[in-house]
């Protein structure tokens, strides 16, 4: 077997793997969005009861410096910070791998976002009236800022995992994008702008909606790394094993 045939057969190998811990992930989180929409229409008490006594936790660790770095970090997710977190992670698509990838980008935080905002006129869920640090307005299930920071951050991680840089640096990359989601989480708990399963609802819709997108445009619009693209494109054709005619 040639040396192609193999990084052929291992980036069949990794792409498939990827492929179906997208699925796992993306079938979990839906099954996790599906449990809390249950109980919060159904307003379950022992979730209310477990929401406030969070909430009480949080507001009685918080610290100065703790206040002043989540009040701001949670500023990432208004309208503005959206708006230019989701244009660079296009960006990203769009110059690593194909126009492809930025329209599944796209589309993901899109679909993601509509969802969000139907959902919350669905349930109607109010937010946190008391010990609020950051009042806002709109109803509280899911969280928008956490599904967003799901979404983006979500397809940011699938675009660095699909790159060809060396596993030391993709793997660093795609935890800190996580953490960052999760920081985004955490800030719309400390400054009372929702309840924990409001944070917990909005990031199992957003990895939901990123995992479907990844499905669908891996079975419909399948895409590849830019290096690859101009690898194939500039491959060498076969020399003719039949010999050649003399001149004479």
């Amino acid at each position: 077997i040639s040396l192609l045939k193999m990084r052929t057969l291992l980036e069949d190998l990794l792409n498939n793997r990827y492929k179906s811990l997208s699925l796992t992930i993306g079938a979990s989180a839906l099954v996790i969005f599906l449990l809390c929409a249950w109980l919060v229409g159904s307003h379950a008490p022992a979730l209310n009861a477990n929401d406030a006594a969070l909430r009480s936790l949080v507001n009685a660790h918080r610290t100065n410096w703790g206040t002043a770095f989540f009040t701001h970090l949670t500023l990432a997710y208004n309208s503005t910070g959206t708006t230019i977190i989701t244009g660079f992670v296009t960006l990203v698509a769009l110059l690593g791998f194909s126009w492809r990838a930025g329209l599944q980008v796209a589309l993901t935080v899109a679909t993601g976002s509509w969802l969000n905002h139907y959902l919350k006129s669905l349930f109607q869920r109010p937010r946190p009236t008391n010990d609020v640090l950051m009042h806002y307005g709109g109803w509280s299930f899911p969280s928008a800022h956490v599904a967003l920071s799901a979404l983006t951050m979500g397809s940011l991680v699938l675009l660095i995992l699909r790159t060809k840089w060396p596993t030391k640096y993709r793997h660093p990359l795609a935890t800190l994008a996580v953490v960052f989601a999760l920081l985004i989480g955490f800030s719309r708990l400390y400054v009372g702008a929702h309840f924990l399963s409001d944070v917990i609802g909005g990031w199992a819709l957003g990895i939901t909606v990123v995992a479907f997108f990844d499905a669908l445009f891996h079975r419909f619009l399948p895409y590849q790394v830019r290096s690859v693209q101009r690898a194939k494109r500039r491959r060498p054709r076969p020399r003719s094993n039949r010999p050649r005619a003399r001149r004479y």
